[in-house]
């Protein structure tokens, strides 16, 4: 058969995801476990449009739950011209009887053990409509991902594109807002570290992400993988949580091989808001502490906070703001918190009656708008701090105080061209944000 593996990507002018994309590694890696006999290829919208006039007998679609739209509309086309559809990732996981409108069959969970005998029941026409992993994926083995068949990809003005790269799955964090760890499972799995070595040595590239939505948490397994990749001189960047400035010895090893930044989830900055979220509750140093650690080692850090928990009151942009300003966090990601499906916190708002749309994904709402009834402060509270916040953290004062937070002779000069990129590019996208209506609240974020 001919396969085509997608993955979706939204180009509309009210979307504001990151302009910062990396080569996934998912995709390749169900090509590298496609048996013989098969041709495969691989679209990345968010680098080249598709060629929907390709002759193909079978199209596979990763989905995230902001871009079901467009990964529901790939489906329908390649449906109208005869041809089979599968979709896959987290939101057909929690939401398959949705997909299936739309594809001709749907897997539940890792795909990575079910591919070979989808497949199998496809060419002969016997395709089911769910198939369901019924464990976690072994992740000891696992073929090196098919990269050579990613299209050439370039950077944007001021960053490469990083190689995705996957050294552990899953999640023990059970954080009410987010379903990792229904979708990819609450036990920690980490791959044999001289395997992740040599998938790395593989790579054509020195700069790399590493994919993991808990990297280190195995503080032993981390230790030796970063020192196994010392002597390799890559260049590395990762999502973490803010427990990995607990241990100064593992941020040595990062910063020896090769990291030059995070994306650290910090949440929110109020007690009683991280006393609810798993994974920072139990911290035994506080925030102001963890960045001195990260700069220290020369990390540059992306914040991330999300404004809107139950125990939040209004006073939390103005303390946000003091802890960007102080810390001197080099990018914060500012989000009104999602309640996306699969998670308790959707569940939650659905049952208390506060959740103002129950199917948002579909109608076309851009990012940070308000879905739900706000509990610890008004709608307008929340919605005219948020856009105060945006605007005094991303002002042209506070970019540049922010960006001496850590020693200047602590940042390459790639590093610097990296901020001010990044920096000047997430204001652009958040103010234009700040324009779009706020159907749900009576009032807009201007």
């Amino acid at each position: 058969m001919k396969i085509k593996l997608i993955a979706p990507y939204d180009h509309s002018e009210d979307k504001i995801s990151s302009p910062f994309k990396l080569q996934r590694v998912n995709l390749p890696l169900l090509a590298a476990l496609t048996p013989p006999g098969h041709t495969v290829a691989i679209v990345e919208e968010a680098f080249a449009p598709d060629d929907v006039d390709q002759d193909v007998d079978l199209v596979g679609i990763t989905v995230l739950t902001e871009l079901a739209p467009r990964a529901y509309q790939i489906g329908d086309t390649y449906r109208r011209k005869g041809v089979k559809v599968v979709m896959g990732g987290i939101h057909p996981t929690v939401l398959p009887d949705e997909a299936l409108e739309h594809a001709d069959a749907v897997v539940v969970g890792e795909a990575e053990g079910l591919w070979p005998q989808l497949l199998a029941d496809a060419d002969s026409g016997q395709m089911q409509r769910i198939y369901r992993a019924g464990t976690m994926t072994d992740l000891t083995g696992l073929p090196k991902p098919r990269r050579e068949l990613f299209p050439e990809t370039r950077g944007n003005a001021y960053a490469p594109i990083p190689i995705g790269v996957e050294t552990s799955r899953g999640c023990p964090y059970d954080c009410e807002f987010c379903c990792i760890g229904q979708t990819l499972g609450s036990q920690y799995r980490v791959r044999p570290v001289q395997e992740v070595i040599a998938e790395i040595e593989a790579i054509d590239s020195p700069y790399l992400f590493f994919v993991d939505d808990a990297l280190g948490l195995d503080r032993k397994a981390a230790k030796k993988l970063f020192t196994e990749m010392i002597p390799l001189k890559r260049h590395w960047l990762a999502q973490g949580t803010v427990s990995l400035a607990e241990d100064p010895e593992l941020l040595a090893l990062m910063k020896r091989s090769g990291c030059m930044g995070l994306l650290i989830g910090f949440e929110s900055v109020q007690k009683g808001t991280q006393d609810e979220v798993n994974k920072i509750r139990n911290l035994s140093i506080d925030f102001y502490e963890a960045m001195h650690r990260f700069h220290g080692e020369g990390f540059g850090i992306l914040g991330c906070f999300v404004f809107g928990f139950d125990y939040e009151n209004r006073d939390v942009f103005d303390q946000t703001l003091e802890f960007i300003m102080r810390s001197r966090i080099d990018c914060a990601q500012l989000r009104i918190l999602t309640p996306y499906p699969g998670t308790r916190l959707y569940k939650r708002l659905l049952s208390e009656g506060r959740l103002l749309v129950d199917d948002w994904w579909l109608r076309g709402y851009p990012p940070d708008t308000l879905l739900y009834q706000p509990k610890g402060m008004t709608a307008q509270e929340l919605i005219t701090g948020f856009a105060r916040l945006n605007r005094q953290a991303y002002s042209y004062g506070a970019m540049a105080k922010r960006f001496f937070g850590m020693s200047p002779w602590k940042r390459t000069m790639f590093g610097c061209w990296l901020y001010a990129g990044l920096n000047l590019s997430t204001r652009d996208r958040y103010f234009k944000s700040l324009k779009n209506p706020q159907p749900f609240a009576g009032l807009s974020m201007q």
